[in-house]
C-alpha cells in the first residue's frame, strides 16, 4: 500500500484524488481475490484437484497425510505423556514409604530420597540417560550406564546380594571378634610356707616380681 499514500499538504488535490481512487480499487481487487481463494477451499476435495498437474497432486496428497499422521502421533504422544503422569502421582502420593524389595521371603522397604524429589527427578527416563552423555549427546561412561541399567532391571537380585553380604560381614566381624578373647583360667595367687619364708606367685604382668616375706613379718 505504500504506492498509494499522498501527503495532504505538499501534494495537490487531484493528485491526491487519484491517489485514493486507485487505493480503493487495489483493495476491492484484494478482496475479490481472497473471497475467490475462500470459495475455492470450501469446494469438495476433487473439485480442488482441478487444474493441478500429476505431480502437484501427489505432493499434495503426501503432504496432507503427513499432516494427518504427526496430528496423529502428537496426540497418541500427549495420550501415553498423560497415562505416566497420572500412574507416577499414584506411585509417589502421600503413602509413599519407600520401595520394597522381596528378599528371602521377608519384604524390606528402601527410598533412596523424599517423594517429591524422587518424582521430579524420575519425571523422565531422560534425566537418567543424559547422566552418562556428554554435551555432544555421546555416552562418555559406558560401564556406569550399562551397571545402572543391570541393577534397575534386576533390583531383587541385587537388593539380596547386598543383604546377604551385609550379614555375611557380621557373621565375620562376631567370630573375629570371638577369636580374641582370653581364655585362660584365672586362679588366686599361691602362697607356700616354707622353713620360716612365704612365697606367693603373683602375675608376670604385674611388673612386682616374686615377693619373698618372712613368716616372723607376718
Amino acid at each position: 500500500m505504500e504506492e498509494y499514500t499522498y501527503d495532504e499538504d505538499m501534494d495537490e488535490e487531484s493528485r491526491i484524488k487519484k491517489v485514493k481512487i486507485a487505493r480503493k480499487k487495489a483493495i476491492a481487487e484484494a478482496k475479490n481475490y481472497f473471497n475467490s481463494q475462500k470459495e475455492k477451499y470450501k469446494l469438495p476435495l476433487e473439485s480442488r484437484d482441478m487444474g493441478l498437474s500429476q505431480e502437484e497432486k501427489e505432493e499434495f496428497e503426501a503432504y496432507r497425510q503427513y499432516t494427518k499422521q504427526a496430528k496423529t502421533i502428537q496426540e497418541e504422544t500427549d495420550r501415553k505423556r498423560k497415562w505416566f503422569d497420572q500412574k507416577t502421582d499414584e506411585v509417589f502420593s502421600k503413602d509413599f514409604k519407600g520401595f520394597e524389595f522381596d528378599i528371602n521371603d521377608k519384604k524390606i522397604s528402601f527410598s533412596p530420597s523424599s517423594a517429591d524429589e524422587l518424582k521430579k527427578i524420575q519425571s523422565t527416563p531422560m534425566n537418567f540417560i543424559n547422566k552418562f552423555l556428554d554435551d555432544s549427546g555421546l555416552i562418555k561412561d559406558a560401564a556406569g550406564y550399562h551397571r545402572s541399567l543391570a541393577i534397575a532391571m534386576n533390583p531383587e537380585k541385587f537388593a539380596r546380594f547386598f543383604y546377604e553380604q551385609g550379614q555375611a560381614d557380621a557373621t565375620d566381624d562376631v567370630l573375629r571378634k570371638t577369636k580374641n578373647i582370653n581364655m585362660t583360667e584365672r586362679r588366686a595367687p599361691e602362697v607356700v610356707t616354707k622353713g620360716g619364708f612365704q612365697v606367693k606367685a603373683v602375675a608376670p604382668d604385674s611388673g612386682k616380681g616374686l615377693k619373698i616375706r618372712s613368716i616372723k613379718k607376718i
